[in-house]
């Protein structure tokens, strides 16, 4: 499957690549940018417990790097890599955490009011993981994984204002822990109207499978039913609003908000309901960056049970970010988060907080 997986994106991608070669003429252009980071800072609860404490201070080093390719038809192609990894002073259970994400976007027109577009995206992580919401237990542990998901998709202009997107996904999801791995195919439908200063107005609808490789049903009273295979169906409505309030986009905000199902192809002991709500508001100028976002989360469970009455669990996060720009390529920064998890379990309920400031290098 993975094999399929890769050989298919990268045939997809070298196609659009040589339609595009092929249709635009000589003037392309080359936009690239980068972005690399150092800090030090302070985490608290890091395995994000109710029962066990442990801090510790960190220095992170991240790398933030991009290179787009545009043409005079509309064609274009996208790279972006992220990378981020953080080294502990004083955490026996963690002594380092990691992220390597790596995004291939590829886009040609069909038309005038068309464009057929593919994205491959390769995640890796080594982090703590709360893994509570899908799982049986209610514990969060060091997850070691790799994903690979390939969306190719499909835009269409109605006018200058209003577009429709169709977008299939196909992905991947490896573990080298206790978790269970899996794969997922899905759909989304997504309309987009746009306004103002570039700002946009969207809303959408996702459908998701997931096929679990070893993971069993489960019964009413949360015991596994062997030679069972889990399966996961996910119905999900999206939506987003991102505003720039000035010609100048010195001042803009990013709300999103999606309301999503849950239900399992046996019993319903994993059947919930998840509705999360986003907002961002952001503020720069030459010399000055300000960004800050609130995040709220609730689950509600249809059958599992807590002390007689059903499982309910919520979180509400919040960080801010300020950033100091010193002549073109060198900027100071200071970051703080603090994130609450809410539960009728005590052993689901922990608070956490991040601090750090550090200096940026950018091209």
């Amino acid at each position: 499957m993975e094999g399929r997986l890769v050989y298919g994106a990268a045939g997809m991608i070298g196609l659009l690549s040589a339609v595009s070669i092929l249709a635009e003429p000589a003037a392309v252009e080359w936009d690239l940018e980068g972005e690399a980071a150092v800090s030090a800072g302070y985490k608290n609860n890091m395995l994000q417990s109710s029962v066990t404490d442990e801090s510790s201070a960190f220095i992170r080093t991240a790398v933030d790097a991009s290179m787009m390719r545009f043409s005079e038809t509309g064609s274009y192609l996208l790279f972006y890599l992220f990378g981020e990894d953080t080294r502990y002073s004083d955490a026996p259970s963690v002594n380092y955490e990691q992220m390597i994400s790596a995004l291939f976007n590829g886009a040609v027109p069909a038309g005038t009011d068309d464009r057929l577009g593919a994205e491959v995206m390769y995640l890796y992580l080594h982090q703590i993981y709360d893994a509570s919401e899908t799982q049986v237990d209610r514990r969060r542990l060091l997850v070691l994984g790799h994903s690979l998901s390939v969306r190719p998709y499909w835009d269409h202009e109605f006018s200058d204002t209003w577009s429709h997107r169709f977008e299939f996904s196909v992905s991947r999801q490896i573990y080298e822990v206790a978790l269970d791995d899996y794969r997922e195919t899905g759909g989304r439908f997504l309309l987009t109207r746009k306004y103002g200063h570039r700002s946009e107005l969207s809303a959408g609808f996702r459908y998701m499978q997931r096929d679990y490789d070893t993971r069993e049903q489960f019964d009413g009273d949360g015991l596994a039913l062997p030679g069972t295979d889990l399966l996961y169906f996910q119905h999900e409505l999206q939506g987003e609003w991102r505003h720039y309030f000035d010609a100048d986009r010195h001042w803009r905000s990013l709300a999103k908000w999606s309301g999503m199902m849950n239900r399992d192809n046996g019993s319903g002991y994993f059947d919930y309901d998840r509705l999360l709500l986003r907002e961002q508001l952001r503020w720069d100028n030459e010399l000055w960056r300000v960004k800050s976002n609130v995040r709220f989360g609730w689950y509600f469970y249809k059958v599992q049970q807590v002390s007689g009455a059903r499982r309910e669990r919520s979180y509400v996060s919040a960080d801010l970010r300020i950033e100091r720009r010193f002549g073109e390529h060198i900027s100071l920064f200071a970051e703080a988060e603090h994130a609450w998890n809410f539960s009728n379990d005590p052993l689901d309920e922990y608070n956490t907080w991040t601090a750090h400031t550090g200096f940026m290098v950018s091209m």
